[in-house]
Order: structure tokens, then C-alpha cells, then sequence
């Protein structure tokens, strides 16, 4: 994503969610950002078509970012380290679950 696209996206998030509310007329509005956002390309001698699915990937991005740093500002501390999915996204996919285990054996050992 470069940043003429995330400009464009906030943009849109920010006219959108301060001066309509009606599902018709979001939908209205972001097809009219859409092509805005492919004319003022067109003038730079770009061609980039912002499909329907990634406008709207986009956009969910942003509003899961601006709430998940909603919540990490709101929440105590105690309460942000019950939540994984506050971790950075790397963190939660890198770090392994950590099992514990009694071993019997060298070939068996029961989960706890």
C-alpha cells in the first residue's frame, strides 16, 4: 500500500463515517472516492484501478488498527495482557504455544 492510497483511504473513512450515515449513501460516496482517487492517478500518468475488494480491505484495516490502539489506550494494563490479539500480529502468529508435560516415559507424555 503506498501512501497516495492511504491518504485516499482516510480521506474517505474520515468524510464517510463525519457526514453520512445511510448504507445507500456510503456506498454512493465511495464509488465517487473511488474515482477520484483513480483520476487524480490519471493525471500523474499512473494507472491504478482501487477495486471494490481492496478499497474495501483497506478501509477494514484502518478501522481495526485505529480500535485495536482504542483499546490499548482505554484498557488497563492487567486487563490488555488477557487479549491476545493486542499483541503485534507477528507475535501472536511466531510465538509457539507453550504446552506443559509430565513425562513417563521417553515415548509418552501426557498434556496437562
Amino acid at each position: 500500500m503506498d501512501w497516495l492510497d492511504l491518504l485516499a483511504v482516510q480521506g474517505t473513512l474520515k468524510s464517510l463515517l463525519r457526514h453520512h450515515s445511510s448504507k445507500a449513501s456510503i456506498l454512493w460516496h465511495s464509488a465517487f472516492f473511488i474515482v477520484q482517487l483513480s483520476h487524480s492517478y490519471m493525471i500523474t500518468g499512473k494507472t491504478i484501478a482501487l477495486t471494490r475488494r481492496t478499497f474495501v480491505g483497506k478501509v477494514m484495516s484502518l478501522l481495526l488498527n485505529k480500535l485495536s490502539r482504542l483499546v490499548i489506550t482505554v484498557l488497563p494494563r492487567s486487563k490488555r495482557l488477557l487479549i491476545p490479539w493486542l499483541k503485534s500480529p507477528s507475535a501472536v502468529i511466531l510465538e509457539p504455544k507453550k504446552i506443559k508435560s509430565d513425562t513417563v516415559s521417553p515415548s509418552i507424555s501426557h498434556e496437562v
